[in-house]
């Protein structure tokens, strides 16, 4: 089964500010838009992961090759 995206408008209004400052870092619309259909449990997500992401001593671009390579390893494909 594959979810659709919702279209931007359609975001809660909240999200639809975060996201407008995550396109701007570089991000990708599609976390937001696929589980911005439940907009609570998205807000909390982003309270704990956003921290963990955005601050610390490790490069914010490092983290994401780190990323990367571990869905790599895991055979996840975006």
């Amino acid at each position: 089964m594959r979810m659709s995206l919702l279209d931007v408008d359609d975001l809660d209004p909240e999200l639809r500010e975060g996201l407008t400052r995550w396109l701007a870092e570089g991000g990708d619309p599609n976390f937001y838009r696929l589980f911005g259909r439940l907009p609570e449990r998205l807000k909390h997500f982003l309270r704990f992961y956003s921290p963990l992401v955005r601050r610390g001593l490790v490069e914010h671009r490092t983290k994401e090759l780190v990323r990367l390579r571990l869905a790599q390893l895991n055979q996840c494909h975006y």
